[in-house]
């Protein structure tokens, strides 16, 4: 078994990725947009032919919104952005409508699809009391990511659970690990005292280094296609039976 944890300085907070690090919510199809519940009806008002299609706009529309600045953009507002640029004279209660719908429905499906990635509790339930805990995660909904860690029973773990909705910051934005750190009381100078973990390598890995966190990646290249393998100076894990 390989202990990542010994190849770090010591730390007295770790700060968790949520989605696809704590749980895991990329469909096991292979769709990784996270709109698998709501294409049908994306479908069904006739702008798009194939879940595929839909899938991709939306992720094109995602890679062009966060270049430059990180303020998040909140679900409703993402998919009347889509469906407005994908039909311009769209009516706009007929817009507001099918994207009320989508919402509605995504928060239906969604949680549904969400499971957990072997071994977390374990790992979980070895850092517990060792040092204090939070979650700092990009998300579209406001308190989702509470919810869902709720819905595991994964809550108590954690001093603090932070979402990008409900801040109003997107990592990799400063703003957002900013916000984190205040939650936690934790000055600049001991920024180095923080671990972050999660399986987006900027997000969780690359960006907590440049801000003087040490970090370590959740390598999840045999599960998910799109993932990013470990540079050689990173610190990885593939299971969470190997952070202990």
């Amino acid at each position: 078994m390989i202990d990542a944890s010994q190849s770090l300085a010591a730390f007295d907070w770790i700060f968790f990725d949520c989605f696809n690090t704590l749980i895991d919510d990329f469909d096991p199809s292979g769709d990784e947009s996270g709109m698998v519940p709501i294409h049908e009806l994306a479908i069904a008002s006739g702008l798009y032919a194939t879940a595929a299609e839909f899938g991709e706009d939306y992720l094109h529309w995602r890679q062009a919104q966060w270049v430059n600045q990180w303020q998040e953009v909140v679900l409703l507002e993402r998919l009347k952005a889509l469906l407005k640029r994908r039909s311009p004279t769209i009516f706009p209660d007929q817009l507001e409508t099918l994207a009320a719908g989508m919402v509605e429905g995504f928060a239906t499906n969604y949680p549904t699809m969400l499971r957990l990635p072997q071994g977390v509790t374990d790992m979980l339930n070895h850092w517990q009391g060792k040092v204090r805990m939070g979650v700092i995660s990009n998300f579209h909904l406001a308190n989702y990511p509470q919810q869902m860690l709720a819905q595991f029973g994964l809550t108590p773990y954690f001093d603090f659970v932070l979402d990008s909705a409900a801040c109003g910051w997107r990592k990799p934005g400063p703003e957002i690990y900013q916000v984190a750190c205040q939650l936690a009381r934790i000055p600049d100078a001991e920024i180095g005292t923080v671990l972050f973990v999660g399986d987006h390598l900027t997000n969780d890995v690359l960006k907590p280094l440049e801000l003087g966190m040490q970090a370590i990646y959740f390598d999840r290249c045999g599960d998910r296609p799109s993932s990013s393998p470990a540079p050689d100076h990173v610190t990885a894990i593939t299971h969470w039976d190997q952070f202990r």
